[in-house]
Order: C-alpha cells, then sequence, then structure tokens
C-alpha cells in the first residue's frame, strides 16, 4: 500500500482509533501491529480461524496514544482475526461493504455502506503460490454454444435432446437468446470453430482461454453434466478436444475448464432419473452411485442445487472423491489430456477438505497448474497456497465498475477497496488473479457503461493496466451487450465486427503481452482526486515505471504528479510533456493513458 492509500484510509475513517491491518504474510512469520489514537493500553486478542484457538498479545508505548506489538503468526496457513481492547473500548475494522447476496438475483455490488468487522490477515503458504506462466497474462473466456461454429446446422440439430421437459429450440446464429431463459436455446457452436479461430485469439493477444462447460449435458449452458468423462457430442469428439488442445499450445495458448463438482444432470449416467442408462442412483439402492447422493426418502427426497431437481447435489462420499479427485479420476485426466488449469464452480457448495484434496490431485499430476475459485465475496481462504491459486475477482469488477460505469464510488473508495483486495490476497499470487469486468454470470460492461463506449475503453484500459490476470468474456473485444447472464451470452458477430474497437484492444493487449511491468510490477496509487474523479497509479519492475492515469469525470481535468524527465503516452491517447520535478498530463471527460519516460 502506498502512502497516498495510507492517507486515504485514515480520511475515510475520520474521529476513530487507526489501524491499517497488513497485507497477507507467510506462515510463520511475524508483524508488527500499531494502532493510535488510543490513550489506554490496548490488547490484541487474535484468532486462528482454521483451528478457531483465541490467544492475547498486550501492547506497548510506541508515542503519544501510539501502541504496538510484534505478533507471531501461526505456523500453518490459516486466516488471523482480531480486534483491540482498550479497557471497555472494543475496536474492530471499519470496511466498505463491496456486494451482497440478493434472493433470486445473486451477488450484487454495494456502494457507500460501512460494515464492522474483525480485522484479519492471510496467513500463507510461500510454496503453494502460482506458477509464474499465470502472472499477468490475458485470459479470454468463452461460452461454447456462442463463440464460433464450423458444424452444419443439420449436424447441429442432430444432437438437440429434451431439456428437462422443455422441447429444445435451435436458433439461426444472429438470433437472440431465448428469453426468459430456459437453457433450450441452441446455436450450435463446436470445439472445432474455436481451432478454426485460434489465429484470430492469437492475433488479438490472447494467453489462456477459459471455457464454460464442455462436457455431454443437456442444457445450452451444461453446468449438469451427464457424463464427465465425455465430450458434448454437439460440441465435438474427444479427438477434436485433442486437437484443440494441441493447436493452442502451438500458439502459446493455455487452456483451463471449468470443474462443476457439486452437481450433475438428474439425466446423468450417476443419476439417472429416466433408467435411460439402468444404473443410476435413482432407480436403485444397489446403484454403485447410491452413495454419491443423499436420499430421504429413496428415490424422491434428494437435494438439487438451490432446490432445482434437475441438478442433483452430490454427497462428497469416498466413492465420489475418488471419481473426481483419484489418481484417476476427473481432474487428472483432463490434466494428463493436457489442460493447463481447472476453474472450480461454486467451491462454496463443496467442502473446504474437498479442495484441498483437490489441490493436492492437481500438484501430483500437473503442479504448475492454474487452479481459480468461482467466489464473488472475500475469497481469502482460498487463496492462502493449499486450495486455489487464483479467484474470479468480482471484488475488482465491482470496485472498478463502481467508479468507471456506474459513477457510484468516489476515487477514494475505489482506492480503498482494491486496497483491502490486495491486502488479503498473498502478494505472489497476485498477478495471477482472474481479474474481471463481465462474465457468463452478470450484464455486460457495456450494458453496465450504458452504452458509453468512452466509459468502456477506460475500463478496459484500467483492467490491462492494474495488477492481475486481465479477463475478458468472448465479443468484449466488439462490444457484445446484454441485460443480464443469459442475454449477455449472445453470439459473437462475426460478421459485424467493430473493428476499431478490436484494433484498441489488440494495443491493450499486445502492450499488456510484451512488457513486463505491466506483467509483473508492483502496483502504486500515486494520485487520487475526488472532486475532479480523477486517479492514478504506477506499477513498477525495477527501474522500469509506468504511469497509469484516468478522469471518471466529464470535464477536462489535469493530474499533477511529482515525476520529472519526458513522458509518453503508450496508447497515443494524449501528448504528454514532463518538466524537470512535475509531471502534468491533462485528460479529456472520461480520458486514460499509460505513461513511460522517453
Amino acid at each position: 500500500m502506498s502512502t497516498l492509500s495510507d492517507h486515504i484510509y485514515r480520511k475515510l475513517r475520520p474521529k476513530q482509533p487507526i489501524h491499517i491491518p497488513p497485507p497477507a504474510q507467510p506462515h510463520n512469520s511475524k508483524v508488527t501491529l500499531t494502532i493510535d489514537g488510543i490513550k489506554t493500553r490496548p490488547e490484541i486478542f487474535l484468532t486462528d480461524t482454521r483451528r478457531n484457538y483465541t490467544w492475547r498479545v498486550m501492547m506497548s508505548e510506541a508515542g503519544k496514544n501510539t501502541w504496538s506489538a510484534e505478533v507471531q503468526l501461526p505456523m500453518k496457513t490459516t486466516i488471523v482475526t482480531y480486534y483491540f481492547m482498550a479497557g471497555k473500548k472494543k475496536i474492530l475494522e471499519n470496511r466498505l461493504v463491496e456486494s451482497r447476496d440478493i434472493p433470486n438475483m445473486g451477488n450484487r455490488p454495494v456502494y457507500s455502506e460501512w460494515v464492522k468487522v474483525p480485522f484479519k490477515i492471510a496467513v500463507y503458504d510461500p510454496n503453494g503460490m502460482p506458477a509464474d506462466w499465470t502472472k499477468g497474462m490475458t485470459v479470454y473466456q468463452i461460452f461454447p454454444d456462442r463463440f464460433a461454429k464450423v458444424q452444419s446446422d443439420e449436424k447441429a440439430q442432430s444432437h438437440l435432446r429434451g431439456v428437462y421437459g422443455h422441447e429444445p429450440q435451435f436458433r439461426k446464429w444472429h438470433e437472440m437468446p431465448e428469453l426468459p431463459p430456459l437453457g433450450r436455446d441452441f446455436f450450435g457452436g463446436d470445439l472445432r470453430g474455436v481451432i478454426q479461430k485460434l489465429d484470430y485469439l492469437a492475433d488479438l493477444g490472447v494467453e489462456c482461454i477459459y471455457f464454460n462447460p464442455i462436457f455431454e449435458a443437456s442444457t445450452n449452458h451444461r453446468y449438469e453434466a451427464v457424463n464427465f468423462m465425455k465430450i458434448d457430442p454437439m460440441l465435438g469428439t474427444e479427438a477434436d478436444f485433442d486437437e484443440l488442445v494441441r493447436e493452442a499450445h502451438k500458439r502459446n495458448i493455455k487452456i483451463v475448464l471449468d470443474a462443476v463438482f457439486n452437481h450433475c444432470s438428474s439425466d446423468s449416467i450417476y443419476f439417472d432419473i429416466g433408467n435411460k442408462f439402468g444404473d443410476g442412483a435413482y432407480h436403485s439402492v444397489e446403484s454403485p452411485y447410491y452413495r454419491w447422493f443423499t436420499f430421504d426418502p429413496h428415490p424422491t427426497g434428494y437435494k438439487g442445487w438451490w432446490g432445482m431437481g434437475f441438478m442433483p447435489e452430490f454427497t462428497e462420499s469416498p466413492e465420489m472423491e475418488d471419481y473426481f479427485l483419484g489418481e484417476n479420476g476427473v481432474t487428472a485426466y483432463w490434466l494428463r489430456k493436457g489442460i493447463d488449469g481447472w476453474r472450480a464452480d461454486v467451491p462454496f457448495d463443496n467442502t473446504d477438505e474437498f479442495w484441498l484434496r483437490f489441490r493436492d490431485r492437481v500438484n501430483a499430476t500437473k503442479p504448475e497448474a492454474w487452479t481459480i475459485s468461482e467466489e464473488w465475496r472475500d475469497a481469502t481462504h482460498y487463496l492462502l497456497g493449499d486450495m486455489f491459486n487464483a479467484t474470479m475477482n468480482y471484488r475488482f469488477m465491482w470496485a472498478t465498475r463502481g467508479f468507471f460505469a456506474h459513477d457510484k464510488l468516489s476515487a477514494s473508495e475505489m482506492d480503498d477497496r482494491l486496497n483491502a483486495w490486495m491486502r488479503d490476497t498473498p502478494y505472489p499470487a497476485l498477478a495471477s488473479q482472474m481479474n474481471l469486468l463481465d462474465s457468463h454470470d452478470i450484464d455486460r460492461l457495456i450494458h453496465a457503461c450504458e452504452g458509453d463506449k468512452a466509459k468502456y475503453r477506460q475500463c478496459m484500459a484500467f483492467l490491462f493496466a492494474h495488477i492481475g490476470a486481465p479477463t475478458i468474456f468472448y465479443g468484449s473485444e466488439t462490444a457484445i451487450n446484454g441485460t443480464m447472464q443469459e442475454d449477455g451470452r449472445r453470439t459473437m458477430p462475426w460478421n459485424k465486427l467493430d473493428h476499431d474497437l478490436i484494433a484498441f484492444f489488440k494495443k491493450l493487449m499486445h502492450l499488456r503481452k510484451n512488457t513486463n511491468v505491466l506483467r509483473y510490477g508492483d502496483v502504486q496509487t500515486l494520485w487520487v482526486d475526488d472532486d475532479s474523479r480523477t486517479y492514478a497509479f504506477r506499477r513498477k519492475l525495477g527501474e522500469s515505471v509506468l504511469i497509469a492515469v484516468f478522469n471518471g469525470g466529464d470535464v477536462q481535468a489535469t493530474i499533477h504528479l511529482d515525476e520529472s524527465g519526458l513522458w509518453h503516452d503508450l496508447l497515443g491517447e494524449v501528448m504528454t510533456v514532463g518538466g524537470d520535478s512535475k509531471l502534468s498530463v491533462t485528460l479529456k471527460p472520461r480520458g486514460f493513458a499509460w505513461l513511460v519516460k522517453k
């Protein structure tokens, strides 16, 4: 955290004792905690959350109304939460609320609301951090049914089946998805279509593809597998998949698949409600899969994910665990087939112990693989080195959208939220976080920007300048629209691309790919002005420096930085002249620049 960010932290919390939590720390290390603004000698109450064990540390005077204490951190990964007691006064952290789960809507952002919670320190294992190849790379998310296709409409339609009591629909590529959605409208995107577009993706600057589910399923989203060991026939064959992995790797593009290990289809080979396979748990307590589910009574009394009966939830029995996590299980099988990582769907609906064992299997099979959790809220407990390398960083998305797209956060509030995320995340994992601004589960960013292309470009310039692994949903480079998740899953408009916008994305992505300070550099806040809605941060790697500047307001604004020398904008948005001791850059409304020394 920068000195400026420390100042902002204090400014946003006036008239209260101030303790700025330290960033995540390696296990078995020591950290000094300091608090000021208290006359009475305070004591710290710390809890190792994994052991659910609390101990106390008395603080010593370090100045007028300032106290400090050196704290030994646990020997194993955990999250340490703590608060201060000064006499009878309990001092907690005042944090900005980032999001809230809303019934029937999922996780949604919250702006300018505060909550008092214990302070925390993430205690991580330095040996469990992400592989170097994951740091700072650009990720491209593909929803397979909607990206590209080679097969004929007739061939795609030959694979249609009933979708849980609804007749399937096949739509022409230019048509819109069905609303309200039933998961039954198919457009015929396939793996060979992706293979055909790999040169396009490489030219764009993509370094990793994350696929929504590709295993055999009944719906278009395929989040309820019929068979985790089989490619969906509408998408292609296992030979097509092998070719996709091979051709992607030739272009230095990695492949990440979706791990939906919490539930399956009621039509699956495991549950088989329709008795198509003859060995499912629904029809016989003698089924080898009976132990994979909890029936009370059998067969109708089972739990469906979010109450949806067509998605029966697994029970983490040893047999189920072996199928997914065993030496020859799903996780290891596809890693051996050449994939480079797994993104775990709804990880909070499996036990933490399941993911600890998942990580053990990944480490035993391909230790350099990238593992990502889908966690819309605070994912700190997943990122300690023993479960996942990264998370789908909705915390980053809500903060960035809140300032740039919705104008609902001040520059100070955005900075505070981004620094909270960075403190919570182990430093060696920061550059590998899956930072995103939209996905298959949210409205498209261009919709959030109300169609404003200037806001849209600014959001993307911020995403690609900040620390992390910037991730875009397919078609972001041509501004596919969509008011909600299913509406945002429109087909890629190959015959109607926005070539000017694509050229802008190419510039962002190739600069990101080929500029080490953007991939690997530290990040530090340099400028925050709430009145003009301007913001700037520095990326630094050794002697290399890049300064990213942004005007989130609707009038021209000038930023003054304590930087000497002559600078120029890599993006070509502004012409900049430096001075002996001050760098001044004037930005148009919603303007931005990536500045480097000439």
